[in-house]
């Protein structure tokens, strides 16, 4: 009997140590996550994030970038090579509609930080009649913004609007004289000024946009979006992301010497003198999505309306909003 039950044992241990190394090994590499920004306030306002390289964890290796346009994101983003991106406010809702759902808005982190500059002497929208206006990052919330309020101003077809590259093209542009009004935002403004004395704020997109609207809706400019897939299998770290995001804004914000040393650091701007200048212009914001939606949809609906190519051919719907 003995020898029979310890055979019996001898065999039960045997179809268990067969059956576990059946089993699948446990996979222990870290999930590789790119949060991306482009090199203006919506990289500044995520500067302590970049500078600490937070959120990086056994479970999660996390890549940061800056681009100069939003052109060097837009493939990667539909194609899911990057997770978490700051991008301007129209795209957001082009990507949704050109993925099928697969990203969502997080949160506005820019608004009204667009301004007109120049050498030349105007100071309302309609006063750009017969004029060339500098342009950048076309086909993005400026371009829309500004093709509507020529629009609302009867001149469409009287400006001549002279694309450039990407904004720091633009600004340079600007400096030399070679673009005498031009539309550009923070901190691009204030390194225009800061380089060339004959360079003035002409208008502040902001308010041209208010009168345009009645007062209806804000130039919301920049937005954090997630992927959809991503955020679903990885709760707690989009929940992070959020919490520490909303954490450098507010640090940026209260200390903007020190955080304009870090966007020159990681070589986000190339100036801390002009960032530490243009931060309180910047419209730098964190204002979550279900906080924001109802202006976000006057204000698509706005641009809807003017051309409807500018947010991806129809509304965004609810399930464009991100909830925890």
């Amino acid at each position: 009997m003995k020898k029979t039950s310890l055979l019996l044992v001898l065999i039960s241990v045997l179809i268990i140590a067969a059956g576990c190394s059946n089993q699948e090994p446990i996979n222990t590499e870290p999930v590789n996550i790119t949060i991306a920004g482009l090199k203006g306030p919506t990289s500044i306002g995520m500067i302590k994030m970049i500078d600490e390289n937070a959120l990086n964890t056994d479970k999660y290796n996390v890549n940061y970038v800056a681009e100069s346009a939003p052109d060097a994101l837009t493939g990667k983003i539909i194609n899911g090579e990057i997770q978490i991106s700051s991008v301007p406010i129209n795209l957001a809702s082009v990507l949704y509609n050109k993925t099928g759902g697969k990203i969502q808005l997080m949160a506005v982190n820019t608004i009204g930080n667009f301004y007109i500059v120049g050498t030349d002497d105007i100071q309302s929208i309609d006063e750009l009649e017969g004029k060339t206006l500098g342009m950048s990052a076309k086909g993005s919330t400026p371009d829309f913004a500004m093709n509507y309020l020529l629009n609302q101003n009867n001149i469409s077809d009287k400006v001549e609007l002279d694309y450039a590259m990407d904004h720091a093209t633009m600004a340079q542009s600007v400096i030399a004289e070679d673009t005498k009004i031009a539309l550009l935002p923070q901190p691009f403004v204030t390194q225009t000024i800061m380089k060339n004395n004959n360079v003035n704020i002409l208008v502040d997109l902001n308010e041209a946009w208010k009168i345009a609207t009645d007062n209806k809706s804000q130039l919301y400019t920049g937005a954090i979006i997630v992927n959809k897939e991503f955020a679903e299998n990885n709760k707690d770290f989009v929940k992070e992301f959020l919490k520490q995001y909303e954490s450098s804004v507010k640090w940026v914000l209260e200390n903007q010497k020190d955080a304009s040393l870090l966007v020159e650091k990681n070589e986000i701007m190339p100036s801390a003198a002009v960032v530490e200048k243009a931060i309180p212009y910047c419209g730098i914001v964190y204002e979550p999505a279900d906080k924001v939606k109802d202006g976000l949809n006057e204000f698509y609906k706005i641009l809807f309306d003017s051309d409807p190519a500018s947010v991806g051919g129809k509304m965004p719907d609810e399930g464009f909003y991100f909830t925890e």
